[in-house]
């Protein structure tokens, strides 16, 4: 009798286990180290909801800054509040575990253990993610990592106007305003109010 129920219970979790949602999102990363902001790179970052309601593993995929390769940095038990407009929104501020890197290499430095703070933003819906995540590297300091960009509404940002909202003002990255784009994040403030990071190669 009890190894039935130890094989229902074991059938019960994989059967759990397999029902949790797990979404890969492939978008641009951006990476700022001591206010430098290097080139945008393609990354993929998966979410899985996890058993506990509200609870997400979040994942950054083979995860690398200045050509120095971390590995796969995973957060676990990330709080995801869903909103009246469709969006998940996650925060989180802890010690993540590095896998699937180079023993030799930040992986091993680190001892598999990164700090990584997921920003109040960070949100998905539908097939896109926006995150503002720091990871404090022991040497190195905040590298800061943007991926996506928060414009959720298929709006056009070529020209860097819909048909109802212009731009109102453009600013670095380091908060000083410009005239025009510059190379890499910019922010834009519109006439609405509502402000949008447009990668600018």
């Amino acid at each position: 009798k009890i190894f039935t129920l130890i094989t229902v219970m074991l059938v019960a979790m994989s059967a759990m286990a397999q029902d949790l949602k797990s979404t890969d999102y492939h978008d641009q990363l951006v990476i700022t180290i001591n206010g430098e902001t290097m080139p945008a790179e393609q990354a993929v970052i998966t979410i899985t909801e996890e058993a506990e309601e509200g609870k997400y593993t979040i994942k950054l995929n083979q995860f690398s800054f200045m050509g120095l390769l971390i590995g796969d940095v995973t957060m676990i038990g990330v709080q995801g509040d869903d909103d009246s407009e469709g969006f998940t929104n996650y925060a989180t501020t802890q010690t993540a575990t590095i896998t699937n890197g180079e023993a030799e290499g930040i992986m091993g430095m680190l001892g598999g253990k990164i700090d990584v703070t997921v920003k109040d933003g960070s949100r998905s819906k539908g097939g896109k993610f926006y995150a503002m995540i720091t990871l404090v590297v022991p040497g190195v300091g905040n590298v800061d990592a943007v991926f996506g960009d928060n414009n959720f509404d298929g709006s056009s940002i070529n020209g860097v106007s819909s048909d109802d909202d212009k731009v109102a003002a453009i600013y670095a990255l380091n908060g000083a305003r410009v005239s025009t784009m510059t190379r890499g994040v910019n922010i834009l403030k519109m006439q609405s109010g509502k402000t949008i990071k447009v990668f600018n190669r």
